[in-house]
């Protein structure tokens, strides 16, 4: 399995810079975050082509590119359109909020619409849509997501157990199961969570922890139990905890998931 870095933490280095670090990391290639203060944003897409050819020249690829769009529109146009130019394979949509205040119903039934809009669109495009499962969103885990998915079949899902981890957890088995097997996972996210006991008497608090140090995501489990089922697609190592080093972070992390998937010799917590 290769192993992309979603490219969060490097904010927005130039994409000359952006795939100098990236290479320095050892990764084998880039899970570009189209947003607000990154290489690429919104508005700037056409760099999503500049920044892959950066990559390509450091070896690497532009395996995945997140965003934030949810429905389709002229902002979403442009950046499908740029990523099909720069032969970028898929694209992970936004995030479907849940609003507990809200009706579920008229909810979901919207963000259906909006996904099948934004689906229709990606596929003029021949760029393949990926939905993660994240927390606080209608797409939590495989059995919603399915729900949010029904009508979408060319939609890929974007497993992420440590994402699944802050409202619970969800049995890595039973999400593939869920799903329908690999054939319908585009991307695996890839980083882990502890829980704490908070400020107040009984409350817990979940937050985002090196890979690592460790964490509530039996990872020296799950990937092993991917190899032996055949995934063989990409995993997009996260750093979303502060970090004074965004290339030391994601170095180490990338050095602990390699250990990972070398064999469980090289399982145990890093410090």
């Amino acid at each position: 399995m290769r192993v992309l870095v979603l490219t969060k933490p490097f904010g927005d280095l130039s994409p000359s810079e952006l795939a100098d670090q990236l290479a320095e990391t050892g990764a084998d290639g880039a899970d570009l975050l189209v947003r607000d203060g990154q290489t690429v944003t919104p508005s700037t897409s056409w760099r999503i082509a500049e920044t892959s050819r950066a990559l390509h020249g450091n070896g690497l690829e532009t395996g995945l590119v997140s965003t934030d769009l949810t429905s389709a529109g002229s902002a979403s146009e442009r950046v499908v359109g740029h990523c099909a130019e720069a032969g970028v394979p898929l694209m992970r949509v936004g995030f479907y909020r849940y609003d507990a205040g809200a009706d579920y119903a008229a909810c979901l039934d919207r963000a259906r619409r909006d996904l099948a809009s934004l689906a229709e669109l990606a596929a003029r495009h021949g760029v393949r849509l990926v939905l993660a499962l994240h927390h606080g969103t209608l797409h939590p885990s495989a059995a919603h997501a399915s729900r949010l998915l029904d009508g979408c079949d060319d939609v890929l899902v974007h497993p992420d157990p440590g994402n699944q981890a802050k409202e619970g957890s969800e049995d890595w088995r039973l999400t593939l199961d869920v799903l329908g097997g690999l054939d319908r996972v585009g991307c695996v996210g890839v980083k882990n969570a502890v829980w704490e006991p908070g400020a107040a008497l009984g409350s817990w608090t979940c937050r985002w922890q090196p890979l690592a140090d460790g964490g509530v995501v039996p990872w020296a489990t799950i990937l092993p139990g991917l190899t032996e089922l055949g995934y063989t697609g990409p995993l997009s190592l996260h750093v979303h905890y502060p970090a004074d080093d965004p290339l030391v972070a994601v170095r180490r992390d990338l050095g602990f998931l390699r250990g990972m998937q070398s064999g469980p010799t090289a399982t145990s917590p890093a410090r």
